[in-house]
C-alpha cells in the first residue's frame, strides 16, 4: 500500500548494526524457551514469511523509485548491448575515452602528494 506521507522515521532505534542484529539473537533465544521443536519451526517459518513479505515490498518500492528518478541501469539490456550504457553520453562518446581529463587529474594528484611529502619532510 503506497504511503501519502513518509513512514514514521523514529520506529527503529538508532543503534549500531551489530547490536541491532544481536538483539535478534537474544529475542530468538527468549522465544524458544518453552516451545517444542514443531512450535519453534512454525513460529520461525512465520517470521521468515513476514521478513520475505517486507523485503519483497521494499524491493518493489525501490524499483518504482529508481524508475521515477531515472537512475535504473541495466547493463544487460538491448540498449546497453548496442553501445549505449551508463558510461556513454547521448552522442555515444564514452567517458572512458576522455583521457586528457583523467591525465590532468592524475598529474594534479601527484603534485599534491609531492607537496605533502615536502611538508612532512620539513616537519621531521
Amino acid at each position: 500500500m503506497p504511503h501519502s506521507t513518509p513512514p514514521n522515521q523514529g520506529f527503529l532505534p538508532n543503534i549500531d548494526p551489530t547490536t541491532f542484529s544481536f538483539l535478534a539473537v537474544i529475542i530468538g533465544t527468549v522465544l524458544i524457551g518453552d516451545l517444542d521443536v514443531n512450535e519453534q519451526n512454525a513460529i520461525g517459518n512465520w517470521f521468515e514469511l513476514l521478513g520475505q513479505f517486507m523485503l519483497t515490498n521494499a524491493a518493489q518500492q525501490q524499483v518504482l523509485e529508481s524508475r521515477i528518478e531515472n537512475n535504473n541501469i541495466n547493463i544487460n539490456s538491448q540498449k546497453s548491448k548496442k553501445g549505449f550504457g551508463p558510461y556513454t553520453s547521448s552522442n555515444n562518446k564514452s567517458n572512458q575515452t576522455q583521457r586528457n581529463e583523467v591525465d590532468f587529474i592524475l598529474q594534479e594528484i601527484q603534485k599534491i602528494e609531492k607537496e605533502l611529502q615536502n611538508i612532512k619532510n620539513s616537519n621531521s
